[in-house]
């Protein structure tokens, strides 16, 4: 049905009944040249967040899949209102939840769901013929997860080997930086990987192929669709699931998101059943609640370098005066490029009011930070 159109002179939206806004107790402050907008946390009410599920209770105090979570005692509710989904079924999940959330111990539940499934671990590792809910599994016994970057795709191995590596799971990292022969890669039981990398991969098919060993995919950051980089996530998608369709196998694909306006279509890109495979979790859900902080520069100025220079000095006033709070503060920008040039920004500034010594760099043997990273600095082949 066709809306009407919007009559002259009225607001360019249309009135859907939901209300729109900024949350209560949000306060705003002009400054010269800019305005600061302030969301307090939301309010966590405990009583609306699931019980947390003890793992030794769950998974069985001497089971292999526990072994993987040494060091947890239990899941926090987050991962307790997934865990039926991703640990005894074999659905299709989104999982759309802040950042700090855990996402990862949630992957790390398909993992040893799926491990357990094919009879690497638990108590179907000598049983040819082992049955679960969903019936006899036929399946890939690889386990593939796609991280947005090289760096990112490092952290992953070393997180999972040091957690699977008592059970005898082999982690590989396949990227640009890290090439596998096809014995390796065939031997590993789980490929960390780049979307671009695992394209590559599986653009030859067919039996014996490398993508054809897959069992469950996972899909870190999938919210990065909407992204230039999307296009290339599509079609790993698509891929796998005419894969499936062709070979009549089963392989699971799990995608973990930050939060997504529009999670229920992207749900429906994956082939996610929405009543059963779907999690949303609102800011309510990280560990810490998060206080942020909008500011927006002003200055009626069609120069972009004074309105970088503005940038500059309200980003100075923003780190200094955390530092001397005794926060650590990171500063995001848009390009490589652009973190040299802020930082020069910030050092430059720091040198004129005399506290680069005092709140950047400090005294002798104070920093450990900057003494860990130095030599990684001066050996950078990058000059900026």
């Amino acid at each position: 049905k066709m809306r009407p159109p919007l009559p002259p002179g009225a607001p360019r939206q249309y009135d859907d009944g939901h209300v729109r806004g900024l949350p209560a107790g949000t306060e705003r402050e002009l400054g010269p040249g800019y305005e600061k907008v302030t969301i307090p946390a939301p309010i966590r009410e405990k009583a609306l967040l699931s019980s947390r599920i003890d793992l030794d209770d769950a998974l069985g105090r001497d089971a292999d899949e526990r072994r993987a979570f040494k060091g947890t005692t239990s899941l926090n509710p987050m991962q307790s209102a997934v865990f039926d989904a991703a640990y005894g079924t074999r659905e299709n999940l989104l999982i759309c939840a802040p950042t700090g959330a855990g996402k990862t111990n949630v992957a790390m539940l398909t993992v040893v769901s799926h491990l357990r499934d094919v009879g690497l671990i638990g108590s179907a590792r000598h049983d040819d013929d082992h049955h679960y809910d969903n019936g006899p599994v036929t399946t890939g016994k690889k386990i593939v997860y796609i991280a947005p970057m090289k760096a990112l795709a490092q952290e992953v191995v070393e997180k999972f080997s040091s957690k699977l590596k008592s059970l005898g799971i082999i982690v590989k990292e396949l990227t640009g930086d890290m090439q596998l022969s096809r014995a390796e890669a065939e031997a590993a039981h789980i490929l960390v990987t780049t979307p671009e990398k695992w394209d590559v991969v599986t653009r030859k098919g067919g039996d014996g192929s490398l993508g054809s060993t897959c069992g469950l995919l996972i899909i870190d950051e999938v919210h990065l669709l909407a992204d230039e980089r999307g296009a290339v996530i599509e079609s790993v998608v698509a891929r796998l699931h005419r894969w499936v369709e062709s070979s009549q196998r089963q392989v699971r694909l799990v995608g973990l998101s930050a939060t997504l306006p529009n999670y229920e279509d992207v749900a429906t890109f994956l082939r996610v059943d929405k009543n059963r495979g779907l999690f949303f979790f609102g800011p309510e859900h990280r560990p810490v609640p998060l206080q942020q902080t909008f500011i927006g520069v002003t200055a009626h100025t069609k120069n972009r370098f004074q309105r970088e220079k503005k940038m500059d000095d309200v980003c100075y006033e923003v780190v200094t005066d955390s530092l001397r709070n005794g926060h650590q503060v990171m500063v995001f920008v848009h390009s490589r490029k652009g973190t040299g040039t802020t930082c020069k920004a910030m050092a430059e500034r720091a040198a004129m009011n005399q506290e680069l010594e005092h709140l950047f760099i400090g005294e002798e043997g104070e920093n450990e930070a900057r003494a860990m990273y130095i030599d990684k600095a001066e050996k950078s082949r990058n000059g900026e």
